[in-house]
């Protein structure tokens, strides 16, 4: 039990492992050969890349936005709650690669926890790649345990709602992260009560596929903006910044780089969903890893801020 809670790597903020895992990666062969090595570095530098050159540097944006929504109009909003979405992926995703490639040199393998989630085309689809070892704690300690899809449509129903609203509870008690979860249950009651009954909706070209990624992850950016503020008050004064005209104020000068950023943040989401670019880095050994490390240790000495703001996890 104390080796377990004392495991530094995943002791702040997850990825969740349950002690049957832990130990049986214990009572196995921690060897570790050159491509655990390999894959680890990938994971680590990566996750650095991600903590410091962009949560970080959109942590100033976010902040500035969410501490004085009545000073900013539709488009600072707007691409704060954009930034918001990656900050927030960024920074997690971020530790949680460090931590598991921590693990991994020492022999310990933990389980994947972000699996590019801003590339799911449905929102059950988004909790299967976002946090993943916690949804999966919810599904079988909560969802599970309510009585999950065994007593019929309308308890289904209500079991979703409920785990997602404890889920928003387990960060803390405010009304925010009650509605942050309840957007969630909602959403994925909605998912299957209404969308499932729309054929063209589940379409296979890509423009379909395509739609749904949007949709869905607007759909969390909404949640988003009340997991981020700090009181129902200034939720709203940022929702009320969103339904302002948008049709003036955007300043090329102070917009256009941070769009591009962020524009490029969501394709790399896509793309790496598709080609699956983290894991033939770490399984490469040649060019493609040597550039990709270098590349990202480069990145980080350029535009690595001088103050870093702590993990955002770390705080429940």
């Amino acid at each position: 039990y104390a080796l377990a809670v004392a495991f530094f790597p995943q002791l702040e903020a997850g990825p969740i492992v349950r002690a049957r895992e832990f130990f049986a990666e214990l009572d196995g062969d921690q060897r570790v050969d050159f491509a655990d090595v390999r894959r680890a570095l990938v994971l680590i530098v990566l996750g650095y890349l991600k903590k410091l050159v962009f949560a970080d540097n959109l942590a100033p944006v976010v902040d500035a936005v969410f501490d004085q929504p009545a000073a900013h109009g539709f488009w600072d909003t707007l691409l704060a709650v954009y930034a918001f979405a990656f900050q927030i992926y960024c920074d997690f995703s971020g530790y949680t690669d460090i931590a598991i490639g921590c693990a991994l040199l020492l022999g310990i393998r933990f389980p994947k926890n972000f699996d590019y989630p801003y590339a799911a085309q449905s929102l059950q689809e988004f909790w299967r790649r976002w946090h993943m070892t916690l949804s999966r704690w919810l599904r079988d300690y909560l969802y599970i345990a309510l009585g999950g899809n065994r007593g019929g449509t309308a308890r289904t129903y209500a079991n979703l709602l409920l785990t997602m609203l404890l889920g928003g509870l387990w960060h803390g008690a405010s009304w925010n992260f009650v509605i942050w979860g309840g957007l969630h249950g909602g959403y994925l009651v909605f998912e299957r009560a209404v969308l499932a009954r729309f054929p063209w909706w589940h379409a296979g070209h890509w423009t379909a596929r395509m739609l749904r990624t949007l949709v869905t992850f607007h759909l969390v950016c909404l949640a988003w903006i009340f997991f981020r503020a700090q009181g129902l008050g200034q939720s709203l004064a940022v929702l009320g910044n969103l339904v302002q005209p948008a049709w003036s104020g955007f300043a090329a000068e102070r917009h256009l780089g941070l769009a591009l950023v962020l524009a490029a943040l969501f394709a790399a989401q896509l793309l790496g969903a598709h080609g699956r670019l983290k894991e033939r880095i770490a399984a490469s050994d040649g060019p493609l890893f040597a550039s990709a490390v270098a590349a990202a240790l480069l990145l980080m000495i350029w535009f690595a801020p001088a103050t870093t703001a702590p993990f955002i996890y770390f705080q429940f």
